[in-house]
């Protein structure tokens, strides 16, 4: 279905996001069930689980376990994630590289569990900063590794990337470990976990 995913208002709220639409959506999954779950936490707002059964998102309030990822927004940026600049800039993108505005097909990706337990035993956490030069305006958001409290000041390693760029390198399917050495992305604290949990994905 094309544009399914840039199709939702600008007013959604996150409580309808993540219990009417993101269930809804025609993800095309791969037919299996990870054994860990997305925690999103929207500052001020609340929490939301997400996990993958027998190829289907299983959406649920709260911080539901186990936990191998938490990613943490305020609601602003939130919004702009999903129905406001970003997805406006991803959309942007999508048509300088002349790619259909749809959900990927990512049924044939083949995940690797025990790499995944791999790196969510690697720990810490990534602060990815935005900067939307169409916009003049910097979006942050904060990955955890694993089920520790979640991190969003103060983060192990933070990673600057301009988001047209990121989209780019996403768009055309760069190898992660190539859009490692880029040049695209600046890197502070930790410069090292971000090369230790690829290779702990992807060996």
């Amino acid at each position: 279905m094309p544009d399914a995913y840039f199709s939702l208002p600008r007013s959604t709220k996150p409580a309808a996001f993540f219990g009417q639409h993101l269930a809804a959506l025609p993800l095309r999954l791969p037919l299996l069930t990870l054994p860990d779950r997305v925690v999103y936490h929207v500052q001020g707002v609340g929490s939301w689980s997400v996990g993958v059964v027998d190829g289907r998102l299983d959406v649920q309030s709260g911080a539901v376990g186990p936990i191998g990822l938490q990613v943490t927004a305020t609601e602003a940026h939130f919004r702009e994630a999903i129905t406001g600049a970003l997805r406006e800039r991803h959309l942007e993108v999508l048509k300088r590289q002349k790619l259909p505005a749809e959900v990927p097909d990512l049924r044939a990706l083949k995940i690797d569990v025990a790499r995944l337990k791999a790196a969510i035993a690697v720990g810490g956490s990534l602060a990815f900063i935005l900067h939307d030069r169409e916009y003049d305006d910097v979006y942050r958001y904060v990955l955890t590794i694993g089920n520790g409290p979640a991190a969003y000041a103060q983060a192990t390693t933070t990673i600057e990337v301009d988001a047209d760029d990121l989209v780019t390198l996403a768009a055309t399917n760069t190898p992660p470990m190539k859009v490692l050495v880029s040049g695209k992305l600046r890197l502070a604290g930790d410069v090292g976990l971000p090369g230790k949990l690829l290779t702990a994905l992807l060996g």
